[in-house]
């Protein structure tokens, strides 16, 4: 069925984000609901092969087996580890699927469609009967019960103790692999409200001032390795900044001091902008958010992800550009100090430093008293302290 709509220009997708489980269908508006309601059919009432269960499964253990092999995947797997109070380790995961047979997926099918809860969105050429024709689809194909609120998973995120200076050592997993990877980041703050849309415009004007520079001075010049980059992150609503290394010459301790080398200098660096640079950056931040859409799909994408986070400011990128006018050199410096200088109590990071085969992991050793190694996973996360859902 879905080759016979591909060939129609009509594309069907089915994938795991989170914990949810997405569906996005696209193509012609004449057809579409045609191909939706086809799909919701066969959802209804597919049940798997005992072939395609053992295949299937096969594929998924071998690809949980390869997981993180690469150190910069591994860094950031560990970074999310942490910070998630709710996480399914690659590992736990290969021990459930090894002893999962097709009578216990058989016997979660109808567990799983007996209670749902759906939210949707219908973009581009749709009438709005067509767009409750669409919904109603939903409605007679998978006749559930709605998910009660309690029962609908919420997203927490560990909030990082004022001061923090966490650190997390692990050593590759592959064990011919000589890459290093250092990745040092900073949490910010929940974004709740409008004003975390100037938090977020700070933050992304933070980035793209100090790009360059990073690659420069730590790639360039220094040749620590062939990645250097920063950028900021969003977990769950959660904002951050993250600097990351990558090298097989130097091991993760030497690879954290320069960048702390570095880091400790943007306040100079930021102050010796010149107006006319520092307009500049600005200026391009401001084309890159007032830019238009190139496609449909990406507009749909762009909008689905306000839905997925629970914010639907749908015009986000032109309230940050609105946001970014008003925003100056000195808010940009005031930033910085407040969330990546250490000696502020609003500095707060963890560390992730991945060991390649090539380096002493005894360096491990050598501790500052500042620094709280996180040892024992399960018990820090245990005393933690977490973020309200936002997501």
């Amino acid at each position: 069925m879905l080759m016979q709509a591909s060939v129609a220009k009509l594309e069907t997708a089915v994938y795991v984000v989170g914990d949810k489980l997405q569906l996005k269908v696209y193509g012609f508006n004449d057809k579409i609901s045609i191909l939706l309601s086809r799909v919701l059919v066969t959802a209804k009432t597919f049940l798997p092969t005992s072939n395609r269960f053992k295949v299937i499964k096969e594929d998924l253990e071998r690809s949980l087996k390869n997981a993180n092999m690469k150190p910069l995947i591994h860094s950031s797997y560990l970074r999310l580890q942490v910070l998630y109070k709710t996480f399914y380790d690659v590992e736990e995961k290969r021990c459930v699927l090894s002893n999962l047979s097709l009578a216990d997926l058989m016997s979660f099918i109808p567990e799983l469609r007996s209670q749902l809860y759906i939210e949707g969105l219908c973009h581009g050429n749709l009438l709005e009967e067509e767009v409750i024709n669409i919904s109603n689809l939903f409605k007679t194909n998978l006749s559930s019960q709605p998910l009660p609120l309690n029962m609908r998973h919420e997203e927490h995120v560990m909030c990082l103790p004022s001061c923090a200076n966490l650190v997390r050592d692990v050593n590759v997993k592959n064990n011919s692999e000589t890459n290093s990877v250092v990745e040092l980041y900073f949490q910010i703050e929940p974004g709740v409200g409008l004003e975390s849309i100037k938090m977020k415009t700070l933050i992304d004007l933070f980035d793209e001032i100090i790009e360059e520079p990073l690659f420069n001075q730590l790639r360039t010049k220094e040749q620590l390795g062939y990645v250097v980059q920063c950028s900021p992150k969003v977990t769950y609503r959660v904002y951050g900044f993250c600097f990351c290394v990558q090298s097989s010459k130097y091991n993760p301790i030497y690879l954290q001091g320069r960048l702390e080398n570095f880091i400790n200098g943007l306040g100079e660096l930021l102050e010796a902008l010149d107006d006319m640079s520092f307009e500049n950056y600005r200026s391009g931040l401001m084309a890159q958010l007032l830019e238009k859409d190139p496609s449909l799909k990406h507009e749909t994408n762009r909008l689905w992800n306000q839905i997925i986070d629970k914010r639907y400011i749908f015009d986000f990128s032109k309230k940050k550009a609105e946001e970014l006018k008003s925003i100056h050199k000195e808010d940009v410096i005031n930033w910085y100090k407040v969330y990546l200088q250490q000696q502020s109590p609003k500095c707060r990071r963890l560390c992730v430093r991945v060991w390649g085969c090539n380096t002493d992991s005894k360096e491990t050793e050598k501790r500052r008293d500042s620094e709280q190694f996180i040892e024992d996973l399960t018990s820090f996360k245990a005393s933690a302290k977490y973020y309200p859902s936002l997501c």
